[in-house]
């Protein structure tokens, strides 16, 4: 869903990667707060909407959607604002991140208020897209960092517009590395996407990680678009919201089927 996270995904890489979050009752600031509920009663804040998502467990995918999420986008003077509004099962707005873009989908600005993790934060893209200047807020704690990076950036939010502004290159055969965005480590990772096929009017492409180590914890990733309308139809892999198993969360590996709005993807 474009909803990419890899939480933790720091030395010893496979150790990380399955290590569990437990699920605490510490509290996002006020203002956090007050956006999300903001939010909840006024979506339409965020701007038009453009498609609906429901996200399933791979390893539970019967039964109702664990987590609801809407994509909504606004017009800015340099392209466009696209935020991901994730429900729970009772409607409350637990996570928001939204991604500031050019024209093309490179991105410029992202931002996330995640009320799972108690965490909020963000990350500035130079406009050569080449360096990015981290702010986190994590548990009342403030941490900064730097990164400069060669490879065009992704995150959530930017990512199928970054396949839809590549689709012919894609199409035609080119593996795209790109750097993704996981705001809580305060860096990038790497990540090689190619188109895998096109079948039943339906386009699929990968994001495998370029790491070996980081391979061997994390399947691809899978995005599957309309090939006519290039709008969303699924995604398959790791997701930000986080599974709440047994007072504990956990990392989400999901499957996410949507419902568009729009007719074209913005």
């Amino acid at each position: 869903m474009a909803f990419v996270n890899f939480r933790g995904v720091v030395c010893p890489v496979v150790a990380a990667l399955l290590l569990h979050a437990t699920a605490s009752s510490a509290q996002l600031s006020q203002p956090a707060l007050a956006q999300l509920e903001s939010l909840r009663l006024s979506p339409e804040s965020a701007g038009s909407l453009v498609y609906r998502g429901d996200t399933f467990a791979q390893h539970a995918p019967s039964g109702p959607p664990l987590y609801r999420y809407e994509r909504r986008v606004l017009p800015t003077p340099t392209g466009l604002t696209a935020s991901h509004i994730t429900r729970d099962p009772t409607g409350r707005v637990i996570l928001v991140e939204a991604a500031v873009v050019s024209p093309h989908y490179a991105l410029q600005r992202f931002d996330v208020v995640n009320q799972q993790t108690d965490l909020t934060g963000s990350v500035v893209v130079s406009q050569a897209g080449h360096h990015l200047d981290y702010e986190l807020h994590s548990k009342g704690t403030v941490s900064r960092a730097s990164e400069d990076v060669s490879d065009p950036v992704v995150s959530g939010p930017s990512l199928f517009g970054f396949i839809v502004k590549n689709w012919d290159v894609l199409t035609a055969g080119a593996t795209l590395p790109v750097r993704m965005v996981v705001l809580q480590d305060k860096t990038t990772y790497g990540f090689d996407l190619r188109f895998e096929k096109q079948a039943h009017g339906q386009a699929s492409f990968t994001l495998t990680p370029s790491s070996f180590l980081i391979r061997l914890a994390l399947a691809p990733l899978r995005v599957v678009l309309d090939a006519d309308t290039r709008n969303a139809v699924r995604y398959e892999g790791r997701v930000p919201p986080m599974e709440n198993v047994s007072g504990k969360l956990k990392d989400l590996d999901a499957r996410v089927e949507y419902t568009p709005v729009s007719p074209i993807y913005r």
